[in-house]
């Protein structure tokens, strides 16, 4: 299936496995959504490295940034963030904002960085910047507003989801065949907990696994997340990755995802001095084309896989460019303009898709199956 399909797909499990409140009915729905849709199951060994990861994020993470700031130099912006007396009785979501909005800025660069060296891999990372939700309870007689402030890496099969609440900042990593479900409010914390959280306390500090860290720590923080995201998206973790003290930037297979066996990418015809069309998806060859029979997620797959072919090329660019060279700028407006474009096709087609499922949750689905999911 295509990035598209996956999400329809997994809406449609989603919303019925809400519906059947039953555990039993619920276990035996997934196997089945499974079997409807293998590619969108974790793997066990990806299982297996999430499940590790879990178990080093938290108060490990807490000691190795306080290492980390006791072993360098204090800069001029730490110095003066540690001397503000104004921080400890700040707005809390206003710093949780600027914590998130902090994490998001670095996760741009690495992004960048990595996918110069990730193209044609299913690790490509795509990021949408953080935004704010706001939720009413209608359940109380004054209406309360929860806000939240929140934004994800992507790869092709795994979601990294920062939200931020009034005081803590939440990191979740889930299949982003998920996706669509936890965007509606159907996936709970105790289906998906975050497995690591930045807390504030009372006093106005911030902590991971109780130990302090001020928002100097943000640059490494940031670099050990994506790591994560990739990690967990390639099926493989390099004892040597974790907690890393280099500065050096993430490479796809050199300090990143080290051991990752997927299959290598195609010579491109730029690499080859051929120029370059835009692929033709079979469906729409000439000739070929049966727009009655598309679907909405079918034609929001065609159009991802041009994107995607787009940014493949974008990104070459970008490889044999240095920094400040002439055109370098360019090429990265050109990438954050096309990530732009696509973000907002995911945002039209999440939005699309929770108004039109609870409806009918299993219109489309496939006869033979959609009889066992009742």
């Amino acid at each position: 299936m295509g990035r598209f399909s996956d999400l329809w797909a997994s809406g449609k499990f989603a919303v019925k496995a809400r519906a059947e409140q039953d555990e039993r009915d619920q276990t035996e729905a997934a196997h089945i959504f499974q079997e409807m849709s293998p590619e969108l199951g974790v793997p066990e060994g990806t299982k297996a490295i999430f499940d590790a990861l879990k178990s080093r994020r938290g108060q490990e993470t807490g000691r190795w940034l306080r290492e980390l700031s006791g072993a360098e130099q204090p800069t001029a912006n730490q110095i003066v963030e540690s001397s503000t007396p104004a921080a400890a009785s700040a707005n809390a979501f206003d710093e949780t904002v600027a914590w998130v909005d902090g994490i998001f800025k670095e996760f741009a660069d690495l992004a960048f960085e990595f996918n110069k060296t990730a193209v044609g891999s299913d690790l490509l990372v795509s990021y949408d910047n953080p935004q704010l939700f706001e939720k009413k309870s209608d359940a109380v007689w004054y209406k309360p507003v929860t806000r939240t402030y929140q934004g994800r890496l992507t790869t092709r099969q795994w979601a990294l989801i920062i939200r931020g609440m009034e005081t803590d900042i939440g990191v979740l990593l889930l299949p982003a065949s998920m996706l669509l479900a936890f965007s509606g409010g159907q996936i709970t914390d105790s289906e998906y907990p975050p497995f690591m959280q930045v807390s504030r306390g009372q006093d106005g500090k911030w902590s991971i696994g109780g130990e302090t860290v001020t928002m100097a720590a943000i640059p490494h923080l940031a670099k050990e997340l994506l790591g994560d995201l990739i990690r967990v998206s390639s099926g493989v973790m390099n004892e040597s990755e974790l907690f890393s003290k280099s500065s050096d930037k993430p490479v796809f297979n050199g300090n990143l995802a080290v051991g990752y066996k997927g299959q290598p990418a195609p010579a491109s015809a730029a690499s080859q001095g051929v120029a370059q069309t835009a692929p033709q998806p079979n469906a729409l060859d000439a000739g070929e084309t049966d727009t009655q029979n598309l679907s909405i997620h079918d034609a929001c797959d065609i159009v991802d896989e041009i994107v995607n072919f787009e940014l493949k090329r974008l990104y070459e660019q970008a490889g044999k460019l240095q920094p400040g060279a002439p055109g370098a700028e360019s090429v990265r407006k050109s990438i954050s303009a096309v990530e732009k474009f696509r973000t907002k096709i995911v945002e039209a087609f999440e939005e699309y898709t929770h108004s039109t499922l609870p409806a009918n949750p299993l219109q489309n689905a496939a006869p033979d199956k959609s009889d066992l999911l009742r």
